[in-house]
Protein backbone atom coordinates (compact mmCIF):
# COMPACT_ATOMS: atom_id res chain seq x y z
CA UNK A 1 0.00 0.00 0.00
CA UNK A 2 2.95 2.10 0.54
CA UNK A 3 4.15 1.59 -3.39
CA UNK A 4 0.74 3.15 -3.92
CA UNK A 5 0.29 5.88 -2.04
CA UNK A 6 4.22 6.89 -3.07
CA UNK A 7 2.91 6.86 -6.76
CA UNK A 8 -0.80 8.28 -5.94
CA UNK A 9 1.34 11.84 -4.87
CA UNK A 10 3.88 11.49 -7.67
CA UNK A 11 1.47 11.01 -9.99
CA UNK A 12 -0.66 14.57 -8.99
CA UNK A 13 2.74 15.65 -8.78
CA UNK A 14 3.47 18.22 -11.38
CA UNK A 15 -0.79 18.87 -11.14
CA UNK A 16 -0.48 20.50 -7.67
CA UNK A 17 2.52 22.83 -8.22
CA UNK A 18 1.26 24.38 -11.69
CA UNK A 19 -2.17 25.03 -10.09
CA UNK A 20 -0.54 26.34 -7.03
CA UNK A 21 1.28 28.76 -9.62
CA UNK A 22 -2.05 29.93 -10.73
CA UNK A 23 -3.89 29.68 -7.47
CA UNK A 24 -6.92 32.33 -6.85
CA UNK A 25 -9.94 31.29 -7.39
CA UNK A 26 -12.00 29.69 -3.99
CA UNK A 27 -15.20 29.11 -2.07
CA UNK A 28 -15.70 28.62 1.29
CA UNK A 29 -17.53 25.58 2.57
CA UNK A 30 -20.45 25.87 5.29
CA UNK A 31 -17.80 25.52 8.35
CA UNK A 32 -15.97 28.41 6.98
CA UNK A 33 -13.17 26.34 5.79
CA UNK A 34 -11.75 27.15 2.12
CA UNK A 35 -12.41 24.71 -0.76
CA UNK A 36 -10.56 25.38 -4.14
CA UNK A 37 -11.07 23.77 -7.90
CA UNK A 38 -7.83 22.28 -7.30
CA UNK A 39 -8.84 20.17 -3.90
CA UNK A 40 -11.97 18.44 -5.75
CA UNK A 41 -9.92 18.10 -9.03
CA UNK A 42 -6.95 16.71 -7.43
CA UNK A 43 -9.06 14.63 -5.08
CA UNK A 44 -11.02 13.21 -7.69
CA UNK A 45 -7.82 11.93 -9.85
CA UNK A 46 -6.59 10.29 -6.54
CA UNK A 47 -10.15 8.39 -6.23
CA UNK A 48 -9.75 7.60 -9.95
CA UNK A 49 -6.07 6.40 -9.49
CA UNK A 50 -6.43 4.45 -5.79
CA UNK A 51 -9.64 2.22 -7.33
CA UNK A 52 -7.31 1.03 -10.06
CA UNK A 53 -4.67 0.26 -7.80
CA UNK A 54 -6.52 -1.27 -4.77
CA UNK A 55 -9.84 -2.64 -6.36
CA UNK A 56 -12.80 -2.66 -4.16
CA UNK A 57 -10.81 -0.63 -0.96
CA UNK A 58 -12.74 2.06 0.76
CA UNK A 59 -12.13 5.56 0.69
CA UNK A 60 -12.45 8.51 3.14
CA UNK A 61 -11.47 11.77 1.63
CA UNK A 62 -11.89 15.87 2.49
CA UNK A 63 -13.96 16.83 -0.21
CA UNK A 64 -16.12 13.93 -0.76
CA UNK A 65 -16.27 12.23 2.28
CA UNK A 66 -16.67 7.80 2.23
CA UNK A 67 -17.03 6.07 -0.71
CA UNK A 68 -16.84 1.84 -0.40
CA UNK A 69 -18.72 1.48 2.95
CA UNK A 70 -21.24 2.67 5.16
CA UNK A 71 -18.82 2.94 7.74
CA UNK A 72 -15.37 3.49 7.94
CA UNK A 73 -12.83 1.44 9.39
CA UNK A 74 -10.13 0.33 7.13
CA UNK A 75 -9.22 1.92 3.38
CA UNK A 76 -7.80 4.73 2.07
CA UNK A 77 -7.91 7.97 3.70
CA UNK A 78 -6.73 10.90 1.31
CA UNK A 79 -6.58 15.26 1.59
CA UNK A 80 -5.53 16.35 -1.53
CA UNK A 81 -4.53 19.99 -0.29
CA UNK A 82 -3.85 20.22 3.60
CA UNK A 83 -3.20 23.96 3.93
CA UNK A 84 -5.45 25.11 1.53
CA UNK A 85 -5.17 28.66 3.14
CA UNK A 86 -1.33 28.12 3.00
CA UNK A 87 -2.18 27.39 -0.97
CA UNK A 88 -3.84 29.83 -1.97
CA UNK A 89 -2.16 33.13 0.20
CA UNK A 90 1.63 31.52 -1.99
CA UNK A 91 3.01 29.66 1.55
CA UNK A 92 4.89 26.42 -0.15
CA UNK A 93 4.69 23.92 2.85
CA UNK A 94 0.94 23.03 1.74
CA UNK A 95 0.76 19.24 1.42
CA UNK A 96 -0.84 16.20 -0.07
CA UNK A 97 -1.56 13.31 2.35
CA UNK A 98 -2.57 9.76 1.97
CA UNK A 99 -2.92 7.17 4.35
CA UNK A 100 -4.04 3.19 4.35
CA UNK A 101 -5.41 2.40 7.85
CA UNK A 102 -6.44 -0.68 9.11
CA UNK A 103 -9.13 -1.33 11.56
CA UNK A 104 -8.93 2.54 12.72
CA UNK A 105 -4.93 2.19 12.99
CA UNK A 106 -2.98 4.04 10.16
CA UNK A 107 -0.21 1.99 9.01
CA UNK A 108 0.64 3.75 5.98
CA UNK A 109 1.74 7.32 5.97
CA UNK A 110 2.44 9.83 3.08
CA UNK A 111 3.01 13.59 3.58
CA UNK A 112 3.75 14.94 -0.42
CA UNK A 113 4.79 18.81 -0.20
CA UNK A 114 5.08 19.19 -4.28
CA UNK A 115 6.16 22.98 -3.79
CA UNK A 116 9.25 22.23 -2.37
CA UNK A 117 9.40 18.35 -3.70
CA UNK A 118 9.75 16.62 -0.76
CA UNK A 119 7.81 13.70 0.64
CA UNK A 120 8.28 11.86 3.86
CA UNK A 121 6.49 8.88 4.31
CA UNK A 122 6.51 5.83 6.93
CA UNK A 123 5.14 1.80 7.13
CA UNK A 124 4.18 0.09 9.96
CA UNK A 125 7.48 -1.67 11.09
CA UNK A 126 9.49 0.10 8.03
CA UNK A 127 10.78 3.14 9.38
CA UNK A 128 10.01 6.67 8.43
CA UNK A 129 11.89 8.15 5.47
CA UNK A 130 11.95 11.75 3.40
CA UNK A 131 12.84 12.50 -0.22
CA UNK A 132 13.69 15.37 -1.40
CA UNK A 133 14.12 15.71 -5.35
CA UNK A 134 17.69 15.58 -6.13
CA UNK A 135 19.02 14.40 -2.95
CA UNK A 136 19.22 11.07 -1.60
CA UNK A 137 16.44 9.98 0.36
CA UNK A 138 17.12 9.61 4.40
CA UNK A 139 15.57 8.03 7.37
CA UNK A 140 13.97 10.16 9.56
CA UNK A 141 14.60 9.12 13.49
CA UNK A 142 13.81 11.33 17.15
CA UNK A 143 17.73 11.70 19.13
CA UNK A 144 17.39 9.62 21.90
CA UNK A 145 18.36 13.00 24.02
CA UNK A 146 15.50 15.07 22.83
CA UNK A 147 14.48 17.60 25.68
CA UNK A 148 12.04 16.19 28.18
CA UNK A 149 10.51 19.85 29.45
CA UNK A 150 8.93 22.44 28.11
CA UNK A 151 11.32 24.31 28.86
CA UNK A 152 13.91 22.66 26.52
CA UNK A 153 11.83 22.12 23.61
CA UNK A 154 11.13 24.13 19.97
CA UNK A 155 7.31 24.05 20.19
CA UNK A 156 4.95 25.21 17.42
CA UNK A 157 1.25 25.23 16.39
CA UNK A 158 -0.23 25.75 13.06
CA UNK A 159 -2.70 29.16 14.00
CA UNK A 160 -4.35 30.24 17.49
CA UNK A 161 -7.68 29.04 16.30
CA UNK A 162 -9.44 26.65 19.43
CA UNK A 163 -7.24 28.83 22.18
CA UNK A 164 -7.77 31.30 24.39
CA UNK A 165 -6.64 33.54 22.52
CA UNK A 166 -8.86 33.04 19.77
CA UNK A 167 -11.38 30.56 19.95
CA UNK A 168 -12.84 30.41 16.40
CA UNK A 169 -14.27 27.06 15.44
CA UNK A 170 -13.25 25.34 18.45
CA UNK A 171 -15.52 24.63 21.17
CA UNK A 172 -12.55 24.33 24.16
CA UNK A 173 -10.28 27.34 24.39
CA UNK A 174 -7.15 25.63 25.04
CA UNK A 175 -4.61 27.78 26.80
CA UNK A 176 -1.26 28.11 24.27
CA UNK A 177 -0.58 31.31 26.58
CA UNK A 178 1.52 29.27 28.64
CA UNK A 179 3.88 27.56 26.22
CA UNK A 180 4.43 30.93 24.33
CA UNK A 181 5.64 31.93 27.71
CA UNK A 182 7.45 28.95 28.79
CA UNK A 183 9.06 27.08 25.77
CA UNK A 184 12.72 27.45 24.83
CA UNK A 185 11.56 28.84 21.63
CA UNK A 186 7.74 28.95 20.04
CA UNK A 187 6.35 29.83 16.78
CA UNK A 188 4.05 28.69 14.10
CA UNK A 189 4.59 26.72 11.20
CA UNK A 190 1.60 25.27 8.44
CA UNK A 191 -0.58 22.32 9.23
CA UNK A 192 1.18 18.93 8.76
CA UNK A 193 4.44 20.88 7.87
CA UNK A 194 5.14 20.80 11.64
CA UNK A 195 4.62 17.45 12.12
CA UNK A 196 7.08 16.03 9.09
CA UNK A 197 9.44 18.44 10.78
CA UNK A 198 8.81 17.16 14.68
CA UNK A 199 9.77 13.27 12.74
CA UNK A 200 13.08 14.50 11.32
CA UNK A 201 13.90 16.05 14.88
CA UNK A 202 13.95 19.78 13.88
CA UNK A 203 11.01 20.70 15.77
CA UNK A 204 10.45 19.20 19.51
CA UNK A 205 6.53 19.50 19.54
CA UNK A 206 3.03 20.20 17.28
CA UNK A 207 -0.10 21.30 17.88
CA UNK A 208 -3.25 21.34 15.66
CA UNK A 209 -6.13 22.13 18.03
CA UNK A 210 -8.49 21.13 15.14
CA UNK A 211 -8.09 17.95 13.26
CA UNK A 212 -10.31 15.68 10.70
CA UNK A 213 -9.36 12.00 10.02
CA UNK A 214 -7.96 13.27 6.69
CA UNK A 215 -5.44 15.61 8.62
CA UNK A 216 -4.39 13.46 10.91
CA UNK A 217 -4.25 10.02 9.34
CA UNK A 218 -0.92 10.40 7.25
CA UNK A 219 1.20 11.85 10.05
CA UNK A 220 0.69 9.12 12.89
CA UNK A 221 2.88 6.41 11.22
CA UNK A 222 5.67 8.95 10.10
CA UNK A 223 5.52 10.20 13.65
CA UNK A 224 5.55 6.46 15.27
CA UNK A 225 8.16 4.96 12.66
CA UNK A 226 10.25 8.16 13.57
CA UNK A 227 10.25 7.05 17.48
CA UNK A 228 7.90 10.11 18.68
CA UNK A 229 4.71 9.70 20.46
CA UNK A 230 1.06 11.49 20.06
CA UNK A 231 -1.62 12.07 21.68
CA UNK A 232 -5.38 14.15 21.58
CA UNK A 233 -5.76 17.50 23.44
CA UNK A 234 -7.53 15.58 25.71
CA UNK A 235 -4.22 13.72 26.97
CA UNK A 236 -5.81 10.00 24.86
CA UNK A 237 -3.63 7.92 22.86
CA UNK A 238 -6.35 5.70 21.75
CA UNK A 239 -8.12 6.23 17.89
CA UNK A 240 -6.30 9.47 17.61
CA UNK A 241 -7.08 10.04 13.74
CA UNK A 242 -10.24 10.51 15.56
CA UNK A 243 -9.74 12.40 18.50
CA UNK A 244 -10.77 16.01 16.61
CA UNK A 245 -7.06 17.36 17.93
CA UNK A 246 -3.14 16.57 17.60
CA UNK A 247 -0.09 17.16 19.59
CA UNK A 248 2.82 14.96 18.40
CA UNK A 249 6.69 14.94 20.37
CA UNK A 250 9.94 14.09 19.98
CA UNK A 251 9.10 12.33 23.94
CA UNK A 252 6.37 10.51 26.13
CA UNK A 253 7.62 13.25 28.79
CA UNK A 254 7.16 16.07 26.48
CA UNK A 255 4.05 15.57 25.11
CA UNK A 256 2.53 15.14 28.61
CA UNK A 257 3.64 17.79 29.55
CA UNK A 258 2.44 20.44 26.34
CA UNK A 259 -0.93 18.46 27.01
CA UNK A 260 -1.10 19.35 30.80
CA UNK A 261 -0.21 22.86 30.05
CA UNK A 262 -2.69 23.39 27.32
CA UNK A 263 -5.31 22.10 29.64
CA UNK A 264 -3.94 23.98 32.48
CA UNK A 265 -7.20 26.94 32.41
CA UNK A 266 -9.89 24.27 31.87
CA UNK A 267 -8.97 22.00 34.92
CA UNK A 268 -8.36 24.97 36.62
CA UNK A 269 -12.10 26.08 35.82
CA UNK A 270 -13.30 22.92 36.91
CA UNK A 271 -11.42 22.20 40.07
CA UNK A 272 -12.39 26.13 41.12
Amino acid sequence: MLKIALEAVNIIRKKTQDAFDGAGKFDYKPDRSVVTQTDLMLETELRDLLAKRSPGVPVLGEEFGLEGAEKFESGWVIDPIDGTRAFLYGVPLFSTLIAFVEQGDPVVGVMSFPAISTVVYAAKGEGCWMSVEGKPRRQLKIAENSPQRVEQAVITASGIHGTSYHLADGTIAYNLDSLVKSARDFTFVNDCYQHAMVASGRLHCAIDTLMKPWDSAAILPCIKEAGGDFCTLKGSREKVMFGGSLVSACTPKLLDSVVESMNFSIMAQVTG
